[in-house]
């Protein structure tokens, strides 16, 4: 299947509404081949509801440290306890305490894609569990290595960190806004 990139407003659609409409809209393209296409991507929803970015992805001075390193993901502001959920459906492959990460949970998700949720205040989810986009996964909070209650959030592809914001579709003018 031919991968088209489609910009909604500067943003990169995801991935599932684009496979959608090319399964559509080719000659030959059928339901059973959108369906297909729905499971091969997962479609990400918020993590939080309204979020507050209070630091993007990349390079950034460190908070704490005070130097200039690379953020692996994005943080976004929210009170302590507030309900963190799946950004897609996966298995749930890491659930507890790591490092500067704090309470982390992990979500392997199709095509080599993970989902990170750190410095979390509760963990609701054990490894080895199935989520559905939108489960209750665990709570804000201030563990691990934190100015402030918020939830580091992070996406990788085959171990590598991508920006959040290309798979969150208007995060950066919705969260700032």
């Amino acid at each position: 299947m031919q991968i088209l990139r489609v910009k909604v407003s500067g943003v990169l659609a995801p991935l599932l509404v684009v496979s959608l409409l090319s399964a559509l809209a080719l000659p030959g393209g059928n339901v059973r081949s959108a369906a297909s296409s729905v499971f091969a991507a997962p479609a990400f929803v918020y993590p939080l509801l309204g979020p507050r970015l209070s630091s993007s992805f990349g390079k950034r001075k460190d908070p704490i440290k005070r130097v200039i390193r690379h953020h692996s993901g994005v943080d976004l502001a929210a009170p302590s306890g507030a309900a963190v959920r799946a950004v897609a459906a996966g298995t749930v492959v890491f659930a507890d305490p790591f490092g500067g990460y704090g309470r982390l949970v992990v979500i392997q998700h199709n095509n080599g894609i993970t989902s990170h949720y750190g410095h979390l205040e509760s963990i609701k989810v054990k490894p080895g569990e199935i989520v559905k986009a939108g489960r209750i996964i665990g709570t804000v909070g201030t563990s691990g290595r934190v100015t402030g209650p918020h939830l580091h959030f992070e996406i990788r592809k085959n171990g590598k960190p991508q920006n959040p914001e290309r798979y969150l579709p208007g995060l950066s003018a919705r969260a700032r806004g």
